[in-house]
This record gives C-alpha cells, sequence and structure tokens, in this order.
C-alpha cells in the first residue's frame, strides 16, 4: 500500500524571473498561517475528525528563475519522492518559456501539481488559457500585485487540496488492490472443488482447450486424458456413511496430486494433477509426454498409489480404479470429443472388470454410438408395445409333466429382429428402466397365467418370474407386487419370483426386510443361479427363501465331470434336508435329464424339454403334458 503523504511540511515551488518575487513569497508564507484548507472535506471522505488548528503550518519554498529550471526540480523532486504539491509560476519570463508553456510542461512531468498563475498583465485571456491547457481544477490566477493573505490562503487551500486529492487516490489503489485480491480468491473458488480443493472442471477445461490449441499448432507437444472412477466406491458411501466416503475422498485427491512427477503437473494451480469432475470421477491431464506408450507408464502407476489401503478415521479401506485413456494422437477437435472418449474407455475398462486401464480407439466411439441408439430404443420399447413374453416349461422330473413355467422377457426391435436380454437387460438396469419394465413382465405373466389358469386341468399352474437388483430396492416393489397379483386375480402362491444371490448380497439388511414382506404375502422367493455367488449358505440361512435353482454351469458339466455331478448331489440332498424346492436349470440332454432324476431332483427345465416359446404355444405345451391327478405344487 502506498504511504499517506506527509501533512507536517507542504512543497511549494515558485517559478518567477524576478529574485525579489522568491523573497516577498518566503517572507510571505514563513508567517503564520492559520488553516482554511479542506479538513471538513477529509472528515467526509475519510471518517475522520477536523482537527482545528492551534499552530502555522509549515511551507517549505523552493525557487526557480525559468521555466526549464522549474521543470528540473520538479522531475528530482518525483524521482526522490517527495513531489511539490503547489507551485507559483510566473507568466512573463524571458528570454525563456512563458507561463502557460511552463505549466504544460510541468503537468506533462507532474499531472497532480497545483498551479497558480501568478500575472500584472493580459498576455492571456482566461479562454485563450483554457484552450491551451485544458478546463481544470488544479489552476487558479492571482492578480499582481497581490496581497499577503491572499497568497497564504491559495498556499494552505491548494496544498490542502493536493493532500486530500492524494489521500483519497491512495484509498482508491488500496480498495483496487483488495477488489483485485477477492475477486482473484473467488476466482480461485470458483475454480476449485469444494470437498478436495482440487480443480473443477471449468478448470480442466480451460486447461485442457490449452493443450488442444497448442497440439495443433505443434503436433509435437503431445499430450493424454485420463478419466479415472473409483470402482465400487458407492458401498464405501452405503457401508460406512457420507462422512467417511468424503473423507477417502480428500485422501484419494491428496495421493493423486503426490503420485505425479513434476512434469505430470498441469490441472492443478499448485501441484495437483487431477480435476474432481463427479462424486468419485477424476480428470488428469498429462503434459509433455515424449511418447504415447508413457501415458500407460502413468497410469500403471496411478493404479498402484491408489491399490494401497487407505486409513480412514478407524477404517482402513482398500479400492481400486478404473481408468480410460486418450491422447492427443487422435486430434481431437474438441475439449467435449476428448473427454468423451475417455470416459467411454472408462467404461469399457469397468466392464473389463475393474481395476485396470484402457486406451480408446474409434471402435468404442462406433460402439458407444450404438449403444446410445439402443439406450434411446430401448426407453420407448414398453409404449410402443416391443416387449414381449415366452414362457419356458418346469417339468418333474418323476413325471414328466408340467407343473409351471418361467415367463422371459423379449424385445422384438422394429429394425435389429430381435435382441437378446443378454444384451438389453444391463443396459435396462444401467440406465434406471428395468423397474418399469420388469412390472410389465410381473402384469403380463400374471394375466397370462390367470387366463390359462381358467381352463381345465390347468388350474395349478405357477409362473416364475425374475426380480432384478433395481427392484428390490425400488421403494414401492411389494404394494406393486401385491396390486399386480390382485389386478390379475391369482393367489399368491402362483408367484414364484426368482432373484440372484448377488441381488441379496448387495445390502442384506435391506435385503431381509424386503423378501421377508415379499413371503408374507404369500408368495415363493427361489434363489436364482445357486452355487455361483459366493454366499450361498448364508442366503439359505439368513433369507426367506423357499426353493433354489441350480445354475446350468453345473448342469453342462454334471454328466462328464464328477467334481460338478458331486457338487450337484450336494445341492439336491441340501434342498431336500432344508425342505426347499428345488429346479436344475440349462437341461439340454437325456443323460444330464436321467442323472438329475437319479439324484433326486424335483423339477427342471432346459431345452430338452422346451426352448422358451410364445404364449399361445406354452398354452399348447401345457395342455398336452399337465397331469390331472397332481392338485399340488411341489416346488
Amino acid at each position: 500500500m502506498k504511504q499517506t503523504p506527509d501533512q507536517s511540511v507542504r512543497r511549494i515551488l515558485v517559478i518567477d524571473d524576478n529574485t525579489d518575487i522568491h523573497e516577498d513569497f518566503r517572507k510571505t508564507l514563513s508567517r503564520k498561517s492559520f488553516g482554511v484548507d479542506l479538513e471538513d472535506d477529509e472528515a467526509f471522505l475519510f471518517g475522520s475528525q477536523p482537527v482545528v488548528e492551534t499552530q502555522s503550518r509549515e511551507f517549505d519554498i523552493d525557487t526557480a528563475s525559468q521555466g526549464h529550471l522549474g521543470l528540473a526540480m520538479v522531475e528530482a523532486a518525483l524521482r526522490e519522492g517527495r513531489p511539490y504539491q503547489l507551485a507559483f509560476v510566473d507568466m512573463r519570463m524571458p528570454p525563456g518559456w512563458d507561463g502557460v508553456e511552463t505549466i504544460s510542461r510541468l503537468w506533462q512531468a507532474d499531472p497532480s501539481l497545483q498551479v497558480v498563475i501568478c500575472t500584472a498583465y493580459s498576455d492571456y485571456s482566461w479562454d485563450q488559457i483554457v484552450e491551451k491547457l485544458g478546463i481544470t481544477d488544479r489552476l487558479l490566477i492571482l492578480k499582481k500585485p497581490f496581497d499577503d493573505a491572499e497568497v497564504c490562503q491559495l498556499a494552505s487551500a491548494m496544498t490542502g487540496k493536493w493532500l486530500v486529492t492524494q489521500q483519497a487516490q491512495i484509498k482508491i489503489d488500496d480498495m483496487e488492490v483488495l477488489v483485485e485480491k477477492r475477486t482473484a480468491e473467488l476466482r480461485d473458488v470458483a475454480l476449485r472443488d469444494t470437498l478436495t480443493s482440487l480443480p473443477n472442471r471449468i478448470f480442466f477445461n480451460d486447461l485442457l482447450s490449452r493443450s488442444i490449441a497448442l497440439h495443433r499448432r505443434d503436433p509435437q507437444r503431445m499430450f493424454a486424458v485420463f478419466f479415472l472412477d473409483i470402482d465400487r466406491f458407492k458401498i464405501v458411501n452405503d457401508s460406512l456413511g457420507h462422512h467417511i466416503g468424503d473423507r477417502l475422498l480428500i485422501s484419494i485427491a491428496e495421493r493423486l496430486c503426490k503420485a505425479h512427477r513434476k512434469e505430470d503437473v498441469i490441472t492443478s494451480m499448485t501441484e495437483c494433477t487431477a480435476a474432481r469432475v463427479g462424486g468419485d470421477e477424476f480428470l488428469i491431464l498429462i503434459e509433455g509426454i515424449k511418447h504415447y506408450h508413457d501415458a500407460m507408464t502413468v497410469a500403471e502407476r496411478l493404479l498402484g498409489v491408489l491399490a494401497e489401503p487407505f486409513k480412514v478415521d478407524d477404517h482402513t479401506i482398500k479400492i481400486t480404479a478404473s481408468i480410460g485413456i486418450t491422447t492427443s494422437a487422435q486430434s481431437y477437435a474438441t475439449l467435449d470429443e476428448m473427454i468423451r472418449d475417455a470416459d467411454t474407455a472408462m467404461y469399457r475398462a469397468k466392464a473389463a472388470g475393474k481395476n485396470r486401464f484402457v486406451i480408446f480407439d474409434t471402435r468404442m466411439h462406433e460402439d458407444a454410438l450404438l449403444r446410445l441408439a439402443m439406450e434411446n430404443d430401448l426407453r420407448v420399447a414398453i409404449e410402443n408395445a416391443e416387449l414381449r413374453l415366452v414362457y419356458q416349461p418346469i417339468v418333474h422330473l418323476g413325471s414328466g409333466c408340467v407343473y409351471g413355467f418361467e415367463a422371459l422377457v423379449r424385445w422384438q426391435h422394429p429394425t435389429k429382429g430381435v435382441v437378446s436380454p443378454l444384451d438389453f437387460i444391463p443396459l435396462a438396469e444401467e440406465i434406471g428402466i428395468i423397474v418399469p419394465i420388469g412390472e410389465w413382465v410381473l402384469r403380463e405373466a400374471c394375466l397370462e397365467l390367470a387366463r390359462w389358469r381358467r381352463l381345465p386341468d390347468l388350474g395349478n399352474l405357477f409362473i416364475s418370474v425374475n426380480l432384478s437388483r433395481k427392484q428390490l430396492g425400488h421403494p414401492h416393489l411389494v404394494e406393486s407386487i401385491r396390486d399386480i397379483i390382485q389386478q390379475a386375480g391369482l393367489p399368491p402362491s402362483a408367484i414364484k419370483l426368482e432373484i440372484t444371490e448377488s441381488a441379496i448380497m448387495e445390502d442384506m439388511d435391506h435385503a431381509v426386510t424386503i423378501l421377508g414382506q415379499i413371503r408374507d404375502l404369500g408368495i415363493d422367493l427361489h434363489i436364482d443361479d445357486f452355487g455361483t455367488g459366493y454366499s450361498s449358505l448364508s442366503c439359505l440361512h439368513n433369507f426367506p427363501v423357499a426353493g433354489m435353482k441350480i445354475d446350468r454351469s453345473f448342469i453342462n458339466n454334471v454328466v462328464d465331470n464328477p467334481d460338478y455331478a458331486a457338487v450337484v448331489n450336494a445341492i439336491v440332498t441340501l434342498a431336500h434336508n432344508l425342505r426347499l424346492g428345488l429346479i436344475a436349470e440349462g437341461i439340454e440332454t437325456a443323460e444330464q435329464m436321467s442323472m438329475l432324476k437319479t439324484m433326486g431332483c424335483d423339477l427342471a427345465q432346459g431345452y430338452f424339454f422346451q426352448r422358451p416359446v410364445s404364449c399361445d404355444q406354452a398354452l399348447e405345451y401345457a395342455q398336452k403334458h399337465i397331469c390331472k391327478s397332481h392338485s399340488r405344487m411341489i416346488a
């Protein structure tokens, strides 16, 4: 900040070719001159109390006999940091500059200098002076011969005005500095993530735009973009709480900052390498790479750094990350394209098993476009009546009679034909429309079953419907199931709901509650793909299940592999001991069917009996294979 000018001594320069005038000014201004300057104005501007002066003000008087000498003194005073506040300038000073020329030169050197023109002649009119010097409040005229009191008042008022003006300018300058500082602070806040203090997407985008432009001018300036996502971060939030999740994100950010060499540091205003752009998503810009495979080295180092356990409060947390990489080799035109492709590669890394990096290629973009088109088509598939159900019979191995059907959804795409559920069911779960699809499947299957059960001998058929992980987490699931069954006019015992072990284990406490409520409706629950999960026995022990399905991977090998046969036999024995229904899925050969029958398995389904068929074909199958004598369900 600038120093406040010293008010105790006020510097005045007298420029006059008459040395007697110099002495007159010294005598006049050395007398006591009580304050008549601008204390009230100072108080108004700066909030200070005006001071009533009780002693004379001291003036420091310098003199010059010609205009050019006065200019030299003004310039020297400025260099010394002791500028003059007021100059008394004579109008006539032969043989040098006249007063107007002198004043013009003085103001070029020091625009803030206050000036009084001293003249006894009318060399210039006021209009001529204004024309040459401009309209200004820094200039007054004093007619010779002048009165001593008049000189003292002018000196006191004009130097006081200079001081007030300087003080005001200092305040303005200080405020400008403060505003600039606060603006920089606000800009910094606007460009940082509030949780981790890392740069945010706005700042990252600015840097990436710069990198793209630099690479366009100089292709040797190679760079890469990483899109990094923490694997299964939601589990940390759900199990340990969001406050632990936030603390973990802060620790991850700190580790990312320390992980890179200095030449990797691009995305931070300090030395941090990453920008946080989402909940657990980070973007990293790597510049200065010599070869594009250098990006792979950096990615491997990052994965290794993040693999080290994190200590958050009393918790030791291990995480992994999936990284998508794209490089300037693709010659991107916009930053959005580059981030999009890095994001695409990151999702490919997750799909490949997580805890790895994948480098983008153009095929991924083509796949992403196809996926986007499928996603848009899938969103309107229900209202466009493109979904349909097929039914696969569930057969009693002892009698060969059909006991029920599993309802399976198919998508009849208007241009692509039948889309495999392996393609669109995971997509429906990911984009959040599996819940309405699941409700539609259950409603259509119940309505169809109700129609069949009204026919002769088919009154005991049951229908089995899959329940997805997303449906299990929906708050209105139980209410929706109850309404659908009531609207169809079916007894709850006619419905079997199948759910996988992985869906149950994702949130065990919630699953226990919801499955218990479904069981209270009178609906049987079956564990689908039993034996493939890591907690199969705990599923049977902790959850209200009435049956299970042996996964087809065991059935495929049951004939040729004694180990698989032993596992299947153990599962059959376990089901009988726990009085659980049992269905073997995926039976395709007579040998498989015979072995399962010998082991004592109750029910089975698979291509050996019938492929999934339309509702009319399913009804025809049921009418041919129904056992008229049986009156109750086994499964």
